[in-house]
């Protein structure tokens, strides 16, 4: 059976995050990386982002997934574009990278698709004293009735989608001593102007296997419904959390 994740392996979607490579350039511009920084794509998917830091900042890039196809189609990516990364195929929530080893984390969407306090507290591991985290994520805008959290699970396997309060909590509770929101919106004025159709195939970035079992299409159809269904009530909010 086919999961949410499986959906954007098979279809080879680059910036499946809200936003895209787009708001991910935004959001970088303004971090102090380094040729010498040692970043952490956390949740790299096909590993569209890092190549970006790789090519961009020629930065030292690690990026880690646990779904074998999107480190398949990540190293894939990888040879293309002829940049050197470390890609590495695990859990986010219990690593084997070393300890203190990261001067930046980019998580794009990840984190709420874990166990978000245990991977709080492996952010905080691997950073070095200083570092930063970057994390877009899935935020709700009134904290969600338990049949409405049991429709995101069905779907995505989440456990919990916290209010904006409960992030900076799990990330202060965590270790890191500096959280703020650098940018927020809802899911309503991402769509705004156009259809979720559009949005998912027409802007993305789309490399799909052949053929596609249509189940895989039921299954990003549910995700739309979804997304449409609360669309005023769920926000994307960008954490930045110094360690």
């Amino acid at each position: 059976m086919f999961t949410y994740h499986d959906v954007l392996a098979h279809l080879g979607v680059g910036g499946a995050h809200p936003g895209g490579l787009a708001l991910t350039k935004e959001l970088l511009k303004d971090l102090p990386i380094k040729q010498t920084s040692h970043i952490l794509d956390a949740g790299c998917g096909t590993g569209q982002t890092a190549a970006f830091l790789a090519k961009t900042y020629g930065c030292q890039v690690t990026a880690l997934d646990q779904h074998p196809l999107m480190v398949e189609r990540a190293r894939e990516r990888f040879a293309r574009e002829k940049v050197t990364i470390q890609l590495v195929e695990g859990d986010m929530e219990n690593s084997t990278l070393a300890k203190e080893s990261f001067d930046f984390i980019i998580a794009e969407s990840v984190t709420v698709f874990t166990n978000v306090t245990k991977t709080a507290r492996e952010y905080i591991r691997l950073l070095r004293i200083g570092g930063m985290l970057l994390d877009l994520e899935m935020t709700a805008g009134v904290a969600f009735s338990a049949d409405e959290v049991g429709d995101f699970q069905e779907l995505y396997g989440l456990r919990e989608i916290p209010i904006a309060e409960d992030w900076r909590s799990i990330f202060r509770n965590a270790g890191f001593h500096s959280v703020e929101i650098v940018k927020e919106h809802t899911v309503a004025h991402l769509l705004e102007g156009q259809s979720l159709q559009k949005d998912a195939f027409e802007l993305q970035e789309l490399n799909p296997l052949e053929p596609l079992d249509p189940s895989l299409y039921q299954i990003w159809d549910k995700h739309q419904r979804l997304t449409e269904r609360f669309s005023n009530q769920l926000k994307y909010v960008v954490y930045k959390a110094e360690k």
